[in-house]
């Protein structure tokens, strides 16, 4: 036992090292090997810690309306399963319901069940990061060099954080959206065909119980097929029509949408949604980008850079200096661009895409291959700090109290509706969307089936959401809007209504403070 300590000492003996040179190259190369393993990833490592920073910063703020909806449909499927009528509630009570994102919400409410709002938000939060790391890996993957990609990434991760930080069920479809578009874009530039592809169906029927953005991962499976057979038909003629994988990713990758509990019930899910012209006139994430001048000026930019990029690579290509960029990534590009422009919510879907189609396209333009950054010292202890500061914000997330998540809403308020409910049982409350799943998720048997509507705006009927899109025109008259409902829950930011709804005859102010107004208004009619 002494020999081995002495033999121990000598070994972590500074003047033995220097006698013996091998001694100190095996001692370090663990350091070594470490050091070497994060400058090779460097970026990567910076800029999945930085989106996690940045999203970390004010999550009170970024829990809103659909992620009390989610967590209260989640609640609702662990107890019962998957619903078929919703009765959350009064506007849309025992209407058909076919829930897409049941699989996701039941994942939240169960994140929330083990650990808290902690565990949710500090999950949440490290799935966003993941769909970065994953754009920039591969960004890297296909053939972009680090400067390249680092300049797509302040780009593009500036539009995916204008949404991506809110905490909801889209989240869980950031890194499928990347796993997919990296899987069909490698796959275009490969010369030998690989039955890997294929992986990207069961990846879509998992994308179809989480998310209905499910619909952008089919349409980047399909353009895949088209983008093959465009090139089956230029190599061989007529003959290429007849390729059957992209025939099976042009057919069979819509029927994913099907691979619900709901089956073809979700076919009425899309069509109340997606092309639904109203939710433009009452949520902002469904208006045009032009809408909201400090997006759409940047958009503009980016697309106009993003346009001008490829522009330059065909006329290169065809003058025989560089490759040609494949069609697939400019399909993509100019469809995500072009669904950027008619929805705020489509940004974050271009901003993923020209992080990781941009890069290469820059590359082949410059005529370089993927070289990593210079200063990799500087490089390695950026990386180190940035990791340090994800870290260090994780832990205080983790340690927050519960009332620190639900800063943003008016605790106060909750007290308040119980003892107007206790005066009154049957009173219905109109409540600003912003509340309404919140009220559902603080006391579900108190307030289910007693506020008007929700977020799940596909169940309500065309009149009533033109009701709910201006709520000061749609009360009007004895038969109006609010007139079921005797208690008003309002937003106080939305000052033009409330000023014309809080004038009216019989209607008292109970509770105003920062953060909501609570009303009660005289009911001429009780519903039954």
């Amino acid at each position: 036992m002494a020999n081995e300590t002495q033999a121990g000492a000598a070994a972590a003996d500074p003047a033995q090292l220097i006698m013996d040179p091998q001694a100190a190259v095996l001692d370090a190369r663990p350091l070594t090997r470490l050091a070497a393993w994060i400058e090779a990833r460097a970026m990567f490592i910076i800029c999945v810690a930085a989106v996690i920073v940045i999203s970390m910063q004010g999550i009170p703020s970024h829990f809103s309306q659909d992620g009390w909806l989610a967590l209260i449909a989640g609640r609702q499927i662990a107890a019962h399963g998957i619903p078929q009528h919703d009765y959350f509630t009064h506007m849309a009570y025992g209407v058909r319901w076919v829930d897409q994102q049941w699989l996701a919400q039941l994942a939240m409410y169960e994140l929330e069940r083990l650990g808290g709002m902690q565990m949710l938000t500090v999950v949440y939060v490290l799935i966003t990061g993941a769909a970065v790391a994953g754009a920039v890996a591969a960004a890297r993957a296909l053939g972009g060099e680090d400067l390249h990609v680092l300049i797509a990434l302040v780009a593009g991760a500036a539009f995916y954080l204008a949404t991506a930080i809110t905490i909801r069920t889209q989240g869980f479809a950031y890194p499928l959206f990347v796993a997919t578009l990296w899987l069909l874009a490698s796959e275009i530039r490969s010369p030998v065909r690989r039955r890997r592809v294929y992986w990207v169906f069961p990846m879509l029927v998992l994308w179809a119980n989480m998310h209905g953005s499910v619909t952008l991962g089919v349409g980047l499976a399909i353009l895949y097929g088209v983008a093959q057979l465009v090139a089956g038909v230029s190599a061989r003629g007529v003959a290429g029509l007849r390729d059957p994988r992209s025939w099976a990713f042009i057919v069979i990758s819509p029927l994913t949408l099907l691979a619900t509990p709901y089956g073809t019930a979700v076919i009425h899910y899309y069509r109340a949604t997606l092309a639904n012209p109203q939710f433009s006139r009452i949520v902002t994430e469904w208006k045009p980008v032009t809408s909201v001048p400090v997006l759409a000026i940047p958009l503009f930019a980016l697309i106009a850079g993003t346009l001008y990029t490829f522009v330059r690579a065909f006329l290169r290509a065809r003058a025989g200096r560089v490759e040609h960029p494949p069609l697939f990534d400019v399909l993509v590009l100019v469809a995500l661009a072009a669904g950027a422009i008619d929805a705020v919510r489509n940004i974050t879907w271009f901003g993923l895409a020209v992080v990781i189609l941009l890069p290469a396209a820059i590359t082949k333009l410059r005529g370089g291959l993927a070289r990593p950054l210079r200063r990799a010292r500087v490089n390695r202890l950026l990386a180190i700090a940035m990791t340090a500061i994800a870290t260090l914000a994780a832990v205080v997330i983790v340690t927050r109290p519960d009332s620190w998540f639900t800063s943003t809403y008016p605790s106060r308020a909750v007290p308040k509706l119980k003892s107007l409910i206790a005066s009154d049982p049957n009173v219905k409350i109109f409540a600003d969307v912003r509340y309404s799943d919140w009220l559902i998720w603080t006391n579900p048997h108190l307030f289910s089936g007693r506020v008007a509507y929700d977020t799940s705006l596909e169940l309500l009927t065309p009149h009533q959401l033109s009701q709910i899109s201006d709520p000061v025109a749609g009360s009007k008259g004895s038969g109006g809007l609010l007139a079921p409902y005797g208690v008003w829950v309002l937003y106080p930011s939305n000052k033009q209504s409330n000023r014309e709804l809080l004038k009216r005859p019989g209607v008292h102010v109970v509770m105003r403070t920062k953060k909501v107004i609570i009303a009660t208004h005289p009911v001429a009619a009780r519903p039954a």
